[in-house]
């Protein structure tokens, strides 16, 4: 994380995560109850990755 901050301006950041970091975190709230906080965790990470690998798929073909 602390490399994508820097090879990368917070601003940058912020426009390309912050939506797919929001969504995640919201389906974790609601979806995710695996009573183990490490679980969650890892649920709520791959759900960003995965989230932010769509966003990005889905504006790259609107680019073009």
């Amino acid at each position: 994380m602390y490399s994508l901050l820097k090879a990368l301006s917070f601003k940058d950041v912020l426009e390309r995560e912050f939506i797919p970091f929001l969504a995640a975190l919201i389906v974790a709230q609601l979806y995710f109850k695996w009573g183990s906080f490490a679980l969650e965790l890892v649920g709520f990470i791959f759900t960003w990755l995965v989230l932010g690998f769509v966003l990005q798929k889905i504006l790259s073909a609107i680019r073009k």
